[in-house]
């Protein structure tokens, strides 16, 4: 795309057709994912604070009351995020088809008077496009259903086995956490370990975020740069 922007054909197309409405839904789409951008890193740090007091209390081990109490909070957390997950799926679904309906009304519209342009604003939109699919699919990780402790139960009495290291089809490391700390009685060492897996994610998934931020920014500066010239 760096390569794309900085030829001085593009530059002078854009300059050109900068006050076509395509441009303004491009420069309004960059700025509604960095504002999702920014709500995904912001649950990522809650989880991980979370993550963090679990950890301690099971390491203090001062009582039950203690670990319930960060149990309650994270799981408090946990639903909170998965109705907000969904309803942000919805939003990011709804871009996307506001994306794909945009390219086939510009196809119709700038085939035929300049094929650079339409070229270039689809290159553009790709970024709109790549990083909502990723947003997606982190919303839908954190998204991933809450068991409750019986239906854990039901799930292992079904499967004909109940024991302390059962090889569950468990989705991710949210789930994970989840099925270790929906039991009556839990492993500490097994939830430890795999709150430890969980930061781990998260730490990863933050990082990649930092990445879709940056490339989201440098997007919609350079487009900017370009049309204000």
């Amino acid at each position: 795309m760096d390569e794309l922007l900085n030829m001085s054909s593009t530059q002078q197309v854009l300059s050109m057709y900068q006050h076509e409405k395509c441009i303004d839904e491009l420069l309004d789409g960059y700025v509604k994912l960095l504002d999702i951008c920014g709500i995904a890193r912001d649950y990522m740090f809650q989880i991980k604070e979370h993550v963090h007091a679990l950890q301690s209390a099971l390491r203090r081990r001062k009582g039950d009351s203690s670990i319930e109490n960060s149990i309650s909070q994270y799981t408090h957390l946990r639903k909170q995020m998965k109705k907000k997950a969904k309803k942000l799926i919805m939003e990011l679904k709804q871009m996307d088809n506001d994306n794909n309906n945009n390219n086939k009304l510009e196809a119709l519209s700038f085939l035929d008077r300049d094929h650079h342009f339409f070229a270039v604003i689809r290159v553009l939109r790709q970024v709109n496009v790549m990083s909502s699919s990723l947003f997606q699919s982190l919303f839908t990780y954190l998204s991933a259903p809450i068991p409750s402790r019986w239906s854990l139960v039901a799930k292992w009495m079904h499967k004909g086995t109940i024991s302390c290291e059962e090889k569950q089809d468990i989705v991710n490391e949210l789930e994970s956490v989840d099925a270790a700390i929906c039991r009556r009685i839990f492993d500490v060492q097994i939830t430890h370990k795999r709150l430890v897996a969980l930061e781990s994610s998260i730490e990863g998934v933050e990082n990649r975020l930092e990445c879709v931020f940056r490339h989201i920014i440098k997007a919609r500066a350079s487009l900017l740069n370009i049309i204000s010239q």
